[in-house]
């Protein structure tokens, strides 16, 4: 059978739609398709054919993004990362190779590129690992009790200092603001990624149809001597038991510019009137929020994977990174659907975090499938974590805690935006 990989367009979007609905079974009536569609760009959007079949067999597409990961010593760095999405297969073309063909045009075009990065959010857990992703990073959802306390004296006054206010989150100008705040917190936060202009304003679009009882969209803004400084994507749904109150508020996204402004946003979140709980989705496993309330115990936690992250090209990404401390490892890279990377390489980060990456033909220090490096490429899962769990083969002895301490960070990376 020929699976051939064809450019979409504009004029394809509801063959495009009409995959992606077969292949996740949504209610078509729910979303509308020009919404749906508005973020895409169309020069990075393709559908397979397979010969002697009218229609696509599948789709993808990828946004331009931006991950913020460790840079030298304390800092971050921006790193360029395509977005896969919308990757969906019809059933009637299962198990015949399409998945495949699509994910090895997606790295081939980006290894043309010079990109260091793919990333996406997986469906399914059992997918992606084959193709070379890693989680790179965990998410939870915290299911708080209105008037939860939160404690936090040394933020007190600078929260106190904030003041917060709601407003209807289908608008042009509250999705400016909101995505000029994205941008801003996520650029200095580990892990977080950051979504062109393209995609702000279709997230914010009210669809009465999805709502399914909740109002629509609302976004809590933040504002410091007059300027937002933080927001939070929230709706409300009423719910009444024995003549009780036990409404409920769902925060989509939450982003602040510092933890005084995350603690302002938290306590006006569980403190809205007719409401029994607060569920908050999208924060890190460090995330303040749990221990300012008293920790695990004092809510419902639920964790996930966020962020599964992909080395197009080994070298580039490790040298767009930055390192906690010096190391000099030579490492076996083993990536038979990337060929290019599956090499031994020399990795060297001097004392100030800067590294250099370059092909060798030295004895290898370590041996890692190049999901390993993607696992730890946030800090997230260490070198050495993976070791133990026989994931990682020492060659020299060392070589492990070498590379694992340089590359660790003392905060969790946060949980992905949607996408």
């Amino acid at each position: 059978m020929t699976i051939s990989i064809v450019a979409l367009s504009a004029a394809d979007r509801q063959r495009m739609f009409a995959v992606d609905q077969a292949a996740f079974f949504f209610d078509p009536s729910w979303q509308r398709i020009e919404v749906a569609t508005r973020g895409l760009d169309w020069a990075r959007t393709f559908g397979a054919c397979v010969q002697g079949c009218n229609e696509l067999a599948g789709v993808y597409t990828s946004f331009d993004m931006t991950l913020s990961v460790p840079g030298p010593l304390d800092a971050l760095a921006p790193v360029p990362m395509a977005g896969l999405s919308w990757v969906s297969v019809h059933p009637d073309q299962r198990r015949r190779g399409v998945l495949r063909e699509m994910i090895s045009h997606h790295f081939a075009q980006l290894h043309e590129q010079g990109a260091a990065l793919s990333g996406l959010l997986a469906a399914e857990v059992e997918i992606y690992g084959r193709f070379g992703y890693a989680i790179s990073s965990v998410e939870t959802e915290l299911t708080l009790q209105r008037a939860t306390v939160f404690t936090a004296p040394s933020l007190d006054d600078r929260a106190a200092a904030v003041t917060t206010r709601f407003v209807a989150a289908d608008s042009d100008d509250v999705a400016r603001v909101v995505h000029d705040l994205h941008l801003r917190c996520a650029a200095e936060t580990l892990g977080a990624v950051s979504r062109p202009e393209k995609m702000a304003r279709p997230l914010l679009v009210d669809l009465p149809l999805t709502r399914q009882g909740r109002e629509p969209w609302q976004v809590l803004l933040a504002l410091v001597e007059g300027q937002p400084a933080g927001y939070a994507v929230f709706s409300r749904e009423g719910k009444w038991e024995s003549w009780r109150a036990k409404g409920t508020v769902t925060v989509r996204e939450m982003a602040a510019a510092d933890p005084g402004v995350l603690l302002a946003l938290a306590r006006r979140l569980v403190d809205f009137d007719l409401t029994a709980s607060v569920t908050i989705s999208g924060r890190p496993s460090d995330d303040p929020l749990l221990w300012w309330a008293g920790g695990p115990r004092a809510m419902d936690v639920k964790t996930l994977d966020s962020l599964w992250l992909r080395l197009i090209d080994v070298d580039t990404a490790l040298t767009a990174r930055g390192y906690s401390g010096t190391c000099d490892v030579v490492v076996d890279v083993l990536d038979p659907l990337c060929p290019w990377n599956q090499r031994a390489w020399r990795l060297t980060a001097d004392f100030d975090g800067v590294a250099s990456c370059l092909p060798t033909s030295d004895d290898a220090d370590l041996r890692l499938p190049v999901q390993s490096l993607a696992a730890a490429f946030l800090g997230s899962a260490s070198i050495a974590a993976q070791a133990h769990q026989g994931l990682v083969t020492e060659l020299t002895p060392g070589s492990v805690r070498a590379l694992s301490r340089a590359m660790s960070r003392d905060r969790a990376p946060v949980g992905a935006i949607a996408f």
